[in-house]
């Protein structure tokens, strides 16, 4: 029934992507004792799918050693037992005491084997006591048979219910504490136990009257045992399963995440150094009791700025389409990244054709400098690639200084790491006063190189103005004096210089040293080719490993680790969590059909009438007394299991079940009252019938005071025993004197192995916590014990003359064979308790590591997604088999840029002490940014993307991310509506400074140009992606900036026209000359002369699925795609008391002066 209520224990029926997690339809299970389905490999929604017999055979080895634990209590409950047959029966022959003596001693010898090599480090320890624990089940088991069988046979004269208690308690213990599969317990051990126990007792056993029913209630009684272990057997199997397949979809769910999350972590770490991402992921939604918002900005000294651009590539831009450019661009910087991970370079970014990295930072090394030079000289051989592709005679112009930089990132969006500093510009005035084809350096560099290469004077101090006013010299490096060997290069010379014959590869060995350098390179990117050739056995060795992976951890998740042991450190002396929210979460928590163990106690009281109607003398009164409690029992055991039979019962009453067990203390309660009821019963029969000893009905008065003489002739009136008949009306005892039998049969010893039953029931309760049931357990024992010795003495002097007088009286042998079973049942319902907590602390860590994992992953998509777009992001981190040289690009034919520089900024930074070395005018620059970011989260420029930031200059760009379904007849302001847009928010970047310099007493103002057109968007550097757009519309845009005036926005004349028809008016500029592009007729914004002119029809523009966008883009975008998740890091805005920047300042930004040069891709 318990197997039928599971959820069906599929394989892999959970999947776990970046969205909510999706169960798949579930299969039925061919066999029910299967674990899960069969099946092997890896869904597309990343679970793994182990095959059937492996799942099967992890869940056994799991099983097997969880309910190992039990084995020490089946151990110390056999242990009780012998000590009881070696004390009690005081009048038994020495063979008999030796014997068991001998079992005490097989008992203890089982104890110490069981430790030995537990805890040892020894190998041969280890696999002895992993053999030794697949036998010592089976060994101990049969020893308790054969000491069973031995006290059987070896008692002079013994009865069928000398030891009845025992035998219930051990086909109890069969099930629950010996760690064998169902199979082997069902139809051996357990089928064994019962009938040892059931049949041996009567072939040795002397002749009394009832024998037949006897033996009969026997088979009851044991039968009943059996059948609450079995019952607690198949409640723990469930709980095992649920705890193992919940532990394996979480494993599931969690390598998945684990996965995506490294991806991210990777394509998070390609764009951002792993201190700023592991700082700014430590940050990400806290808040700031700072008036500044949170920058990630660090100053390092002794850094190495490397500046390369691509000399003729202006020329040849015209020759080839945006796209063909991009891809001809990602390939050579692709070649760039490769070599910026050989030589332990910093790649910052990618300014249209202009590369620049640095070297020293974040990591601090000596040799930074001889590094950037290595880089610089494979860079200028790497264009090779780019003259053979184009046929034209293309170079690189390299320029490298070495000073100190301000490393970091600014702003709130699209973050872009990037170094400020006048060292930073004196390196970018290197590289465009060098030459084409050598590699610049400055004396600050050249003071770092120790003589590596030798260099030659280039007099580059005459050509830049600002090289000389810095007082720089530079230098051209002529040779490498001392070649640059890395652990590939030493590789490669290793496997490739030596050829069959024995002889040396000249092509490496008889190459200069920078064309030694270039081939490491080339071979390692073939290489990597080569080994990605037959992606296809790629991918099953790939897949393969992934199953063998998940069967590591779903092994080490469950089957190695001893949730037992650990615990011991979360929990104190009586099992409570030290962890007092845990300990309260355990208290309200409630395993799935935890109430079914009640249907123990029902079926205990409805045995009391089978088996008492067997042996008992039958009377009205007896049979009300055990019949009346089953009203109630039934009625809180069926309210209380009726939850777990949801499709059997009435909604209504399977509601009210819930409501009833949902409530911690009313479940307890009833608990406990089922508990009292079936113990007290069991006490009130004895009271109200059974010690009716005066009856002569049952024993003459004379037999009796004969009897009681033997005993020490005590007189009952006098010794003020009080029994029933002194305290019932005298009417109503000659009643019962009428109902009771005249055979003098009498066996009162089975109330007392009724008892055992009745502890095994309070025992399997699972809503009460040990401590409770202990204290019940040992109450009602110590009851039953008081009775026995007190109260029914003198019917326990009949069973003792059937006996021939024992030395110790049968009240107290089944008294103290009681209290061995109440202590053995205490102990294992501690063991209950334990193992409850096991499970639930391993549910408990599981959730957790699942959530750290999840929160990991959700952090790191926040960081991802405010580096590259939502779009660019998803592509790069689904398609994990992509060759890092893939292009990812896309084409809009109808899209607005814009750029907004800060003209004024380069004359306000100042490296001075006053200003901390420039980080303080760089915190005030993040703040404007931060507050430029902020304006894109409103909802009227959710369609505006950023860019990036050149230094002081913002860029952004409208109609990226919709996907637009125009009519052929679409008007223009149907088609250009975020055109207007993009101006809009051109205005209120102009009112977002206007307000920060009203609060820090500024005067910046913004610089804007605007232009519309077709682009080329995507991403250069797979390796370390890096979001751009390109086009002539950029460099247009670009060009109107860099050629307005301050506090203008400055367009072409087709921009100029499309926004008249919104309503904005214009000064015409005049002719400006643009370069490539020649004179072009420019314009002033003006203003907006109708504000509530309708810009645009919205039934115009649909949005529709990816099958169907009209743009010239290669990859779709999804409409899910439209606003990019923000990190938010809350800040209070800057005051004017607390800005702490010296205004009157005057220096240069490295970054801010390259906007001019830089910016555009094809200049």
């Amino acid at each position: 029934m318990l197997e039928e209520k599971e959820s069906n224990l599929e394989n892999g029926q959970t999947g776990a992507t970046s969205t909510p997690t999706k169960l798949k339809p579930p299969r039925r299970r061919a066999n029910d004792s299967d674990v899960v389905a069969g099946g092997v490999g890896i869904t597309g929604g990343g679970v793994v799918i182990l095959p059937q017999h492996v799942l099967n055979e992890l869940y056994h080895n799991y099983s097997i050693k969880q309910r190992r634990s039990g084995l020490k209590w089946f151990l110390f409950a056999a242990v009780l037992f012998n000590i009881w047959t070696i004390v009690i029966p005081w009048d038994q022959e020495l063979p008999t005491r030796v014997v068991n003596c001998c079992m005490l001693v097989a008992y203890l010898a089982l104890t110490a084997l069981l430790h030995i090599g537990r805890r040892s480090e020894l190998p041969s320890l280890k696999r002895f006591h992993q053999i030794f624990l697949t036998i010592v089940p089976r060994a101990l088991w049969l020893l308790s048979i054969l000491h069973f069988v031995a006290y059987v046979i070896l008692q002079p004269s013994f009865s069928t219910r000398e030891v009845l208690g025992w035998a219930i308690l051990l086909n109890f213990l069969v099930y629950v504490t010996l760690p064998l599969p169902l199979i082997f317990l069902g139809l051996s051990i357990g089928c064994c136990s019962y009938l040892v126990s059931l049949s041996l007792p009567v072939f040795y056993a002397r002749q009394e009257q009832l024998m037949a029913n006897q033996v009969a209630a026997n088979a009851v009684l044991i039968a009943t045992g059996a059948l609450i272990g079995l019952l607690y057997y198949f409640m723990g199997e469930a709980k095992q399963k649920r705890a193992f397949l919940e532990a394996k979809k979480s494993l599931e769910v969690k390598m998945v995440i684990e996965e995506q999350s490294a991806e991210q972590e990777r394509l998070l770490l390609s764009v951002l150094p792993k201190h700023v991402a592991i700082k700014m992921r430590e940050d990400l939604g806290s808040s700031s009791s700072e008036a500044f918002k949170k920058i990630y900005m660090s100053r390092h000294e002794n850094v190495s700025i490397l500046y390369a651009d691509i000399v003729g590539f202006t020329a040849i831009s015209s020759t080839y389409s945006a796209q063909d450019l991009v891809k001809m661009l990602n390939e050579l910087f692709a070649r760039f990244d490769r070599l910026a991970e050989k030589y332990q370079q910093l790649r910052i970014k990618i300014l249209g054709d202009c590369y620049y990295c640095i070297s020293g930072a974040p990591d601090e090394r000596p040799d930074h400098a001889v590094m950037c030079v290595h880089m610089g000289l494979s860079m200028v051989k790497a264009i090779k690639y780019v003259q053979q592709k184009a046929n034209s005679p293309v170079d690189m112009r390299v320029g490298i200084h070495t000073g100190a930089v301000l490393a970091g990132i600014l702003g709130q969006r699209q973050w872009q790491f990037d170094v400020y500093s006048k060292d930073v510009e004196l390196a970018n005035k290197m590289e465009s006063s060098g030459k084409a084809g050598r590699v610049h350096i400055s004396d600050k560099t050249l003071a770092f190189l120790n003589g590596e290469f030798e260099v030659e004077p280039a007099f580059g101090e005459k050509r830049e103005e600002l090289l000389r006013i810095a007082g720089l010299k530079t230098f051209f490096i002529t040779k490498v004096v001392k070649p640059f060997a890395s652990p590939c290069a030493k590789k490669i010379n290793e496997t490739e210089t030596t050829t069959p014959n024995g002889s040396t590869n000249e092509a490496i060995s008889g190459a200069d040293d920078n064309e030694a350098t270039l081939d490491d390179e080339e071979l390692l990117a073939q290489n990597a080719v080569n080994n990605g050739h037959q992606p296809a056995v790629d991918e099953d060795e790939e897949e393969q490993v992934k199953l063998e992976n998940f069967k590591q951890r779903l092994k080490d998740e469950l089957v190695t680790r001893d949730g037992h042991e650990n615990l011991i450190k979360d929990t104190n002396i009586f099992l409570r969590f030290k962890n007092p929210q845990l300990e309260q979460s355990y208290a309200v928590y409630r395993e799935p059909y935890s109430s079914l163990p009640l249907l123990a106690a029902l079926l205990v009281q409805c045995i009391d009438v089978m088996y008492s109607y067997l042996v008992l003398p039958r009377s009205t009164l007896h049979f009300i007394n055990i019949a009346a409690p089953l009203v109630p029992i039934a009625m809180l055991v069926v309210i209380s299991i009726a939850e777990s039979f949801s499709g059997m019962l009435p909604k209504f009453f399977v509601d009210v079940s819930k409501r009833f067990n949902d409530i911690t203390f009313v479940r307890e309660l009833a608990a406990i009252i089922i508990a009292l009821t079936i113990g007290l019963s069991n006490v009130v029969d004895m009271f109200f019938f059974v010690t009716f000893v005066r009856t002569e009905h049952i024993v003459s008065e004379s037999e009796f005071n004969a009897t009681a003489g033997l005993e020490g002739e005590v007189d009952l009136e006098e010794s003020g025993v009080v029994t029933a008949e002194h305290l019932l009306p005298a009417s109503f005892v000659e009643q019962m004197r009428e109902a009771v039998p005249t055979e003098r049969v009498l066996y009162p010893s089975y109330l007392s192995n009724f008892g055992v039953l009745i502890l095994i029931a309070i025992a399997v309760i699972a809503q009460l916590t040990h401590l409770t049931k202990i204290l019940l357990l040992l109450s009602i024992a110590a009851l039953h014990c008081y009775f026995n010795i007190f109260i029914m003495q003198d019917l326990y002097a009949l069973e003792d003359d059937l006996a021939n007088q024992p030395i110790i009286s049968t009240r107290y042998c089944t008294s103290g064979l009681l209290l061995v079973a109440a202590l053995a049942l205490s102990t294992l319902a501690r063991h209950m308790d334990h193992e409850d907590r096991v499970i639930f602390k391993w549910k408990t860590e599981v959730a957790e590591q699942k959530e750290t994992a999840n929160d990991m992953r959700q952090r790191n998509e926040a960081l991802v997604y405010n580096v590259l777009p939502v779009h660019v992001a998803e592509h790069f981190m689904k398609n994990t088999k992509r060759s890092h040289d893939d292009l990812y690009s896309q084409s809009y034919a109808e899209v607005g840029v814009l750029f907004a520089s800060m003209p004024n900024f380069s004359d306000f930074y100042s490296e001075e002490t006053v200003n901390n070395q420039g980080l303080e005018c760089l915190r005030f620059l993040n703040e404007v940014i931060s507050d430029f970011d902020a304006l894109l989260e409103l909802p009227q420029f959710q369609d505006i993307i950023k860019i990036k930031t050149i230094g002081s200059t913002y860029m952004a760009a409208s109609g990226i991310n919709l996907q637009r379904n125009l009519r052929n007849d679409a008007s223009i302001t149907e088609r250009w509506s975020h055109l207007a847009v993009l101006v809009d928010f051109a205005l209120e970047l102009k009112h977002a400074l206007q307000g920060i310099n009203e609060q820090s007493f500024n005067h910046f103002v913004l610089k804007m140009g605007i232009n519309h057109g077709p682009i080329t968007a995507g991403v250069i550097g797979a390796r370390k992606p890096h979001y751009d757009i390109w086009g002539n519309t950029v460099n247009v845009a670009s060009r109107m900036e860099s050629t307005g005036k301050a506090g203008a926005i400055q367009v072409t004349e087709e921009t100029c026209n499309i926004l008249q028809e919104f309503g904005y008016t214009f000064q015409q500029r005049g002719l400006v000359a643009v370069k490539g592009k020649g004179q072009l007729m420019t314009y002033y914004l003006q203003g907006k002369s109708q504000p509530n002119t309708e810009s645009a029809a919205p039934t115009a523009i649909e949005l529709h699925g990816a099958e169907s966008s009209v743009l010239e883009s290669t990859t779709e975008l999804e409409a899910s795609d439209i606003k990019t998740p923000l990190l938010k890091i809350k800040g209070q805005e800057p005051s004017a008391e607390s800005a702490g920047i010296n205004k009157e300042s005057s220096l240069g930004n490295g970054s801010a002066g390259q906007v001019g040069e830089s910016q555009s891709l094809l200049e």
